[in-house]
């Protein structure tokens, strides 16, 4: 009999502890923080996709990849110029060759896609990983960073193996675009992970080798930057999104200056396009704050 209630004492603990677990088990998904459970548009194509296409239309790639001798400033300039004039007159063949000839395609339809293609991953990215959002949460711009930083290093890794490939007849026809490629994206990089060095500001260094608080100033203003133009890349370029003069007043709120530009071209043609122009184009903008407030934080420690 003692034996027997030993026995079914056991039995009930055990049955305790299999509930126990099984409660547990149960309970984990809802106890999990939200934030961990974000759909994965970041590791799939569509991002890295978006990323190669967005490069083509950068001030950067055109002065870097084509030898461009204008400022970025000035290439945003004349895009903005072609796209409202292909918002006017979308059938205007001389148009349409000069935004051509400007990004460098090899014809105007393939430059239509690569704006959809902007327009189309842009608003699958917001509709998975943005959501009903119109600020980015500081996770998700985390993640987002992340992505960037592991794109660019995977693209950096991959140009580097190409250019260490044997010398062949097809190798060499694409040498020196391989070659501006990977310089494109090293000075990409240079900028988004912290480590220029300044020279053109006359500073001690933006990168790890920060020494004073100037410079920590600046860095952590291109840092802000950076992560303010990809949130406006998801936004801005989404076709659709906003349109017509409601663009423009978004905008405007923003960049005054360009506000009506951007409200008659927006959900126009090349939406993708014009969405990021105008990203980009703030980014600029930011990037020109950054670099005169370093300058006047420098001047005001040396007392002038």
């Amino acid at each position: 009999m003692k034996k027997s209630t030993v026995l079914a004492g056991i039995f009930f603990l055990s049955l305790i502890l299999l509930n126990a677990c099984s409660k547990k088990e149960q309970l984990s998904p809802v106890n999990d923080p939200p934030e961990q459970n974000i759909p994965a548009p970041l590791s799939a194509p569509l991002f890295d996709e978006l990323n190669e296409t967005i490069a083509r239309f950068d001030p950067l790639y055109l002065q870097v990849v084509y030898k461009d001798k204008r400022s970025k400033a000035e290439i945003n300039e004349e895009a903005a110029r072609l796209l409202t004039a292909i918002n006017q007159n979308p059938t205007s063949l001389l148009v349409q060759k000069e935004l051509t000839e400007l990004y460098h395609f090899n014809n105007f339809a393939d430059l239509q896609k690569a704006s959809n293609v902007i327009s189309n991953n842009s608003g699958e990215l917001k509709r998975t990983f943005l959501g009903k959002d119109t600020v980015l949460s500081k996770a998700k711009m985390n993640q987002l960073n992340e992505a960037r930083k592991t794109f660019v290093k995977n693209k950096i890794i991959s140009l580097e193996k190409a250019s260490q490939r044997s010398s062949t007849g097809l190798w060499q026809d694409n040498a020196d675009w391989i070659l501006n490629e990977f310089h494109y994206y090293s000075q990409i990089a240079n900028l988004e992970m912290g480590l220029d060095g300044m020279d053109d500001l006359g500073g001690a260094g933006a990168g790890p080798g920060c020494t004073e608080s100037c410079c920590f100033e600046y860095q952590s203003c291109m840092i802000n930057a950076n992560s303010i133009y990809r949130q406006h890349i998801i936004l801005w370029t989404v076709g659709g999104i906003v349109s017509g003069a409601g663009s423009g007043f978004a905008a405007g709120a923003i960049i005054p200056v360009v506000g009506n530009i951007w409200g008659s071209i927006y959900g126009g043609w090349l939406a993708g396009t014009a969405g990021y122009v105008l990203a980009i184009d703030t980014y600029l903008n930011d990037q020109q704050v950054c670099a005169l407030n370093y300058k006047a934080c420098i001047f005001k420690k040396n007392g002038n």
